[in-house]
């Protein structure tokens, strides 16, 4: 007994290292991959667009509400009161789809200057250092197909470097919209599948929705509508209204606020349209 006492003690102390230090390499692991792919990113992207911009924070913050807010005021339109509730399937999956899918279209093509970093930096620094340029190719092409320069402040694009900003983004937006879609409808399913467990004897109005394509369908509407209408909002519209009311920023501020919202309200539209068109939200 005491033999086998003895022998175990080491055995327990080698076991409650382990499951001490592994732990602790993994999330060493995952914090540093967490840091170098997604917030050094995130930060860089920032930067590079309060340099181009310096309102974009509050646009950001102002981006997330109106989202929420022009897709239940779409869902009210097209639904009308008396059919909220009964399909409030469709639309909880729509609201949660539309924060996630309009933000990140506002930030993939939101104008882009350098922040000045790379320019100081060394040439080992350089070499360190992600390309942030935005590339279809080898073609260096703005972030916004109608901002005057690339993001150095200095070059003029060509036409066809324009034509490349509506082309450029396509592809990670329709990656964002398969993602934007999986929140909002997975959710909502889950959500489905909870009600069905607790609620047997609740008779929804609604189908089940095909995830999948919803889904494809999001990532293909962000891919092309959302494209153009936040190219046009944040390249066209927005400069413009800056520049003619600068020097009224209470007027600005709600002009800007009024466009957004308009933005926001005729892509919801659009979006419940098509997936209505398209035999994607059905009434038993």
């Amino acid at each position: 007994m005491t033999s086998s006492l003895r022998l175990s003690v080491p055995l327990r102390v080698w076991i409650f290292v382990l499951l001490l230090a592994v732990p602790a390499s993994s999330a060493w692991n995952a914090g540093s991959l967490v840091k170098t792919r997604i917030v050094e990113p995130i930060s860089v992207g920032y930067a590079r667009r309060i340099k181009a911009d310096p309102s974009f924070l509050s646009k950001s913050i102002a981006e997330v509400f109106l989202a929420a807010g022009t897709q239940l005021s779409a869902e009210w339109t097209r639904r009308g009161t008396a059919r909220m509730v009964p399909e409030i399937d469709f639309v909880v999956s729509g609201v949660l789809t539309a924060v996630a899918g309009k933000y990140y279209t506002m930030w993939r093509v939101a104008p882009t200057l350098d922040d000045g970093s790379a320019a100081s930096a060394t040439n080992k620094e350089k070499k360190d250092q992600p390309d942030n340029q935005t590339r279809l190719g080898n073609m260096i092409v703005p972030t916004n197909a109608f901002q005057k320069t690339l993001s150095d402040g200095v070059t003029r694009p060509r036409i066809q470097q324009r034509l490349g900003s509506f082309i450029a983004p396509m592809l990670p937006l329709f990656r964002a919209g398969i993602i934007a879609g999986t929140i909002g409808y997975g959710v909502t399913a889950i959500m489905i599948s909870l009600r069905t467990i607790y609620l047997p004897n609740y008779v929804p109005a609604t189908q089940n929705m095909n995830v999948l394509h919803a889904c494809l369908f999001t990532g293909g509407f962000m891919a092309i509508v959302s494209n153009v209408r936040y190219q046009v909002l944040q390249g066209i519209v927005e400069p413009s209204i800056d520049r003619l009311f600068r020097n009224i920023p209470s007027l600005r501020g709600i002009l800007i606020l009024a466009c957004r919202w308009a933005n926001g309200l005729l892509g919801s539209i659009l979006a419940i349209s098509g997936m209505r068109a398209l035999g994607l939200q059905r009434l038993k």
